[in-house]
């Protein structure tokens, strides 16, 4: 009578690798046929957990390995299937691929699948924040890298639709102004909107040069209008201070007064160059500088003035290095309901997958590693091994 390896390494290959590979190319057939790819994760960066399925897989293999050495020491070919002639090699290696798969089926779960819509109601709290940024051709001068407006651009990026505490809650409002103001989006928690039109911002995109900082203050208070009561409302103002116009003080002052709007001026602008910073004739990138009457156009950050606008709109001055202080102290303000929006949500899905590993854990518990007729077939090795 012929005997089977009693760990046979082919059989434990296919189902601890083969399944759990097989599965895995069903995976990726799926998310380049289908729409699979395009469905939200709650946790896509834990993608790195899905290196517990190879080492799960190893780890079984591993013990096959010890096993089949160990059993080499203890007895020859010949008597090893006697020790373990009711064990099934076959059911050992099926109960480590349902483990390993088991391990798969945790691993989605982690990252936390969606899909299906349904409509869910919920009630926005923070501050109504309006950001006003400097577009006049001063915004281009390059004392901060790479250039006024751009570094104004990163740090309201980053500070006010990156963060976390700015990125869930608040709404946010964006306003443009050189001579004149041109609003680009009004309170929305649509902080992606919002991004996009921030983005878009460039020197030259208003008509009417100049800068007009009064002006702009009274527009961005114009857009609390429709705020509650009770809101907390600030204006966020990105400018190098230079004003053409006159009255930006008394102009914070009386939003302050009338409306309770919190005026901060963030200075861009490198305050240590004590003649500033040449502007650019152009805003292509070109290092020939603008020319007036003949003589170069410098821009200093007039960092007294953008002071006594905070102190007049009761809020703070910070250069645009340190935004983020000011970022902490909006988050520290009081936060009122500011809307009940009805937003669309992705069911989630995990549970399933949770679900499927537990199912797989309790086949592998029922399977039983006796082998079918053991005790026959115990007594048939028996007596050829006496014979």
């Amino acid at each position: 009578m012929s005997r089977r390896p009693l760990h046979p390494v082919s059989t434990w290959v296919l189902w601890v690798l083969g399944l759990p590979l097989a599965l895995l190319c069903l995976g990726i057939v799926l998310v380049v046929t289908t729409e699979v790819g395009e469905l939200p994760f709650d946790n896509p960066e834990l993608w790195w957990l899905s290196g517990a399925v190879p080492l799960a897989s190893l780890f079984f293999l591993y013990g096959l390995m010890r096993r089949r050495s160990a059993l080499r020491r203890f007895a020859s070919e010949t008597v090893a299937p006697l020790l373990a002639v009711r064990m099934s090699p076959t059911r050992q290696a099926i109960r480590a691929g349902l483990c390993v798969v088991a391990v798969v089926m945790l691993v989605v779960a982690i990252l936390g699948p969606r899909w299906g819509i349904y409509l869910e109601k919920q009630k926005v709290y923070g501050v109504d924040v309006v950001v006003a940024v400097d577009l006049s051709r001063s915004m281009l001068a390059s004392d901060v890298e790479p250039n006024r407006l751009e570094r104004a651009k990163r740090e309201i990026r980053q500070q006010l639709t990156e963060r976390a505490v700015f990125r869930r809650a608040h709404r946010l409002g964006l306003m443009a102004f050189a001579g004149t103001t041109k609003l680009r989006a009004p309170l929305t928690t649509d902080h992606l909107s919002f991004r996009s039109k921030l983005e878009g911002l460039r020197v030259g995109s208003i008509a009417r040069g100049g800068t007009a900082i009064a002006d702009a203050i009274r527009d961005c208070a114009d857009l609390f209008a429709k705020s509650p009561e009770k809101a907390t409302k600030v204006i966020l103002l990105f400018t190098d201070g230079e004003d053409h116009e006159g009255g930006p003080v008394e102009a914070a002052n009386e939003v302050y007064e009338e409306q309770g709007i919190r005026v901060f001026t963030i200075g861009v602008g490198d305050p240590a160059r004590t003649v500033g910073a040449e502007v650019p004739a152009d805003s292509g990138g070109s290092s020939k500088p603008l020319l007036h009457d003949g003589q170069i156009v410098f821009s200093k950050m007039d960092v007294a003035s953008l002071r006594r606008i905070a102190e007049a709109g009761n809020g703070q001055f910070a250069p645009v290095s340190d935004f983020h202080v000011l970022i902490d102290a909006i988050s520290d303000m009081w936060q009122t309901e500011l809307s009940t929006e009805e937003r669309q949500r992705h069911r989630p899905r995990y549970q399933w997958f949770v679900a499927l590993a537990l199912v797989f854990l309790g086949l592998e518990t029922l399977i039983s590693e006796r082998r079918p007729g053991a005790d026959e077939l115990k007594r048939v090795w028996q007596q050829e091994a006496s014979a």
